[in-house]
């Protein structure tokens, strides 16, 4: 009788969805935040916000919400070199600006695939040459195939690469690597997911906060509503600066790092599709072809 109860016992505290279902129901959210990301970045032209409303808001929103753990983490964060500062925020104002700049000249799939596939070709070359690091053939094939997926796509250029779309192309390689240098600084220090936010969240907020107040960066302040700017305070600063990574970081603990980043590799091909009914945008075989290849190398460089 005492064992049949136990076992009831058990049934009825055993959760409804394993760890493993709830890493995949993680990951399949910071899947749809990251395309997000993107389609936002998108729509700044034809919004009311400039390009530093955008950021401030990307960086205020986490910065307020993380008030409460801040102050404990401020020490920490104290202890890092004002180098390695540097280098994270390189994730920060850099790469929103540089990708949105970007994002101006080119079609949404371009800024999807680039942004998510490209930043593995600049960190295998900046480990290779400041750490040293062996490129072996297998991974150095990944590479090239993730670099041809992006010329695939370009050979949909009716003008055949237009100064436009190099301009913009140039905007999206140039946060890819921001972003690849932002990413070997973090596996370097290894430091925890709520730190990384504080620092980009509090030092590019207040940078931010001093280039719209002296007039170094264009600000539409005070010329449009709150309404017009709630879907970037929720998509950049509520989903992209917290929710996406509090998400993955538990998404890598039950799935693991590997996989995670794999699934992650899928956010070009959700971005494209939802470009074709929120932007009118069109999918041509070369474009399709191109993210397939894209994401062909991603996967085969994380299996090197």
């Amino acid at each position: 009788m005492l064992n049949t109860q136990r076992v009831h016992i058990k049934k009825m505290h055993r959760p409804l969805f394993s760890s493993k279902v709830l890493g995949y129901l993680a990951m399949t959210l910071v899947l749809l935040i990251w395309s997000s990301f993107a389609l936002s970045i998108r729509t700044i032209e034809g919004s009311n916000l400039s390009i530093a409303d955008v950021a401030l808001l990307r960086f205020m929103v986490p910065a307020i919400l993380l008030a409460p753990w801040a102050v404990a983490h401020f020490k920490m964060i104290k202890t890092l070199k004002v180098i390695d500062l540097a280098l994270i925020l390189l994730g920060g104002i850099p790469f929103v600006f540089l990708a949105a700049l970007g994002a101006k000249n080119v079609p949404t799939a371009y800024v999807g695939t680039i942004l998510a596939g490209t930043p593995g070709i600049f960190v295998a070359i900046i480990s290779a040459i400041f750490f040293a690091e062996f490129l072996s053939k297998k991974r150095l094939l990944a590479l090239l195939l993730i670099l041809a997926g992006v010329l695939i796509m370009l050979l949909n250029e009716n003008q055949s690469f237009s100064k436009q779309t190099l301009i913009g192309i140039s905007f999206l390689f140039a946060a890819s690597a921001c972003w690849a240098i932002f990413a070997i600084t973090l596996k370097r220090l290894n430091l925890k997911p709520v730190i990384v936010v504080i620092i980009l969240s509090y030092l590019s907020g207040f940078i931010m906060l001093i280039l719209i107040s002296s007039g170094m960066v264009e600000s539409e302040i005070g010329h449009f509503s709150f309404q017009q700017a709630l879907p970037f305070i929720v998509i950049q600063g509520l989903c992209i600066g917290v929710v996406a990574t509090v998400c993955f970081s538990y998404a890598i603990n039950q799935l693991g790092a590997s996989r995670a980043s794999l699934l992650g590799s899928i956010s070009p091909v959700i971005t494209a599709f939802l470009a074709v009914p929120i932007f009118g945008e069109s999918l041509s075989l070369l474009i399709i072809g191109g993210i397939g290849v894209t994401i062909l190398g991603v996967i085969l460089s994380h299996r090197c």
